[in-house]
């Protein structure tokens, strides 16, 4: 069996790199999560007015999805003046209009930082996307590492 160390070389590196850059996805989508739960521990419920809804047209598939994340006003406990900020989370169909109540919660130490309440204690889908896509970089990997042990055993060694 004869070796080919320019083929060796790049398959193996690449493989290697792209198994680095998988690793960070993951580790990516852990701290996205740790942080959405660290947001939930500390959150804060309040009602809230909303004062402008923004559409957001996400397309996976062929018909577009839209999801609203409201513009909210209210007062963070402890203050005087009323904090306007965009909710990081879209709310639930139908999408409420504009001056109704809706439930929030806020992080005390950045009131910016306001959640839809109806979406509260679920972080199952936080870091998911970052997750997905880095088992799906550590597939890539694997299967560039399979196709140089196809070539040592299937080409090389004939």
């Amino acid at each position: 069996m004869k070796i080919h160390y320019v083929p060796t070389v790049l398959l193996l590196g690449s493989a290697a790199l792209i198994l680095l850059v998988g690793v960070g996805l993951l580790l990516k989508g852990r701290a996205v999560r740790r942080t959405a739960e660290s947001f939930r521990s500390r959150a804060v419920a309040v009602t809230a007015t909303v004062v402008a809804l923004e559409a957001k047209d996400l397309s996976l598939g062929a018909e577009p999805d839209t999801r609203y994340f409201p513009r909210v006003s209210f007062v963070p406990a402890g203050a005087t003046d009323a904090v306007e900020a965009q909710t990081l989370t879209d709310v639930p169909a139908p999408p409420p209009r504009v001056g109704e109540q809706i439930d929030v919660a806020y992080d005390p130490e950045r009131p910016d930082r306001v959640d839809v309440a109806a979406t509260k204690g679920d972080v199952e889908g936080a870091g998911r996307t970052w997750v997905v896509l880095g088992s799906l970089v550590l597939l890539v990997a694997l299967g560039v590492a399979a196709a140089w042990l196809v070539l040592v055993l299937v080409v090389w060694t004939s």
